[in-house]
């Protein structure tokens, strides 16, 4: 291995060493600052709580809430296929309702909410 730091390409020539103090009206400390002790708390111009609202609302989106529609079903399926559709619904809320019937009888799920059991009998409907 070489001891040639050439070499390597670095431009130490452009480096300025740690500590030296900048010159002409650089140098000059302002004087408007307060000067505060590293470890004191600041004033806090805000209060938390506007804080962690502002942080909530911004992270979901609130937008305004649309008018409820309804659809003419006749314009994009047949009546064929809106009956089917409907046995394929009538049968997924049967089934949700038979895993809930099933969970409400285990004593292991007495302590979840019941949303979470209606999220796990959904999951249980293949």
């Amino acid at each position: 291995m070489t001891e040639n730091i050439r070499g390597i390409g670095i431009n130490t020539g452009s480096v300025t060493p740690y500590g030296n103090s900048p010159k002409g009206s650089e140098a000059k400390p302002d004087e408007t600052k307060p000067e505060t002790t590293p470890g004191a708390p600041q004033n806090s111009q805000v209060k938390p709580d506007d804080v962690l609202n502002y942080m909530a609302n911004s992270a979901v989106g609130v937008y305004p809430q649309a008018t409820t529609r309804t659809y003419d079903i006749s314009r994009y399926v047949t009546p064929e296929q809106a009956e089917r559709i409907a046995g394929f619904v009538t049968s997924f809320e049967d089934q949700v309702a038979q895993g809930l019937l099933t969970l409400n009888e285990l004593e292991e799920f007495d302590g979840l909410s019941e949303a979470a059991k209606y999220d796990i009998a959904a999951a249980m409907v293949k």
